[in-house]
């Protein structure tokens, strides 16, 4: 599961606008492997005329999300949420495309109803994302 909050000053296109958040969700099942049901983007577009230049060409992604999803695939993430900003905004148009990736570690966590940490085939699947390191 992860949740994601992408942020861009207000003044895109609805078209902009929508193939960023379809863009955000392909860096969440491809970067960090989640199946489409784990999905969820939210969109905040905030006020340019209170940003200085650059932060008036910077998008913001804050990703939350639970743990050991390894750094090969975060750093997936960060790519596709790079290349998702120029595909929806043109090249160039975004100056810094920042991630907060926040993973938690709670296992009190639920999906549709299951403790994540009652969930072998969840768990099985989350330990075999963190093969980044070397054993």
């Amino acid at each position: 599961m992860a949740m994601l909050v992408g942020f861009i000053p207000k003044g895109y296109s609805e078209e902009a606008k929508q193939k960023f958040i379809e863009g955000c969700a392909r860096c969440e099942s491809q970067g960090l492997k989640l199946a489409a049901n784990f999905e969820h983007v939210y969109l905040h577009e905030f006020d340019g005329d209170h940003c200085d230049e650059v932060m008036k060409k910077t998008k913001i992604m804050l990703c939350y999300t639970a743990e050991k999803k390894g750094l090969i695939n975060k750093a997936e993430f960060v790519q596709l949420f790079k290349e998702t900003c120029d595909e929806a905004f043109g090249e160039g148009e975004t100056a810094n495309a920042v991630v907060y990736l926040e993973e938690h570690e709670n296992p009190f966590i639920s999906i549709e109803g299951v403790m994540r940490s009652e969930d072998q085939e969840m768990m099985a699947y989350l330990a075999s994302l963190n093969q980044d390191e070397e054993d």
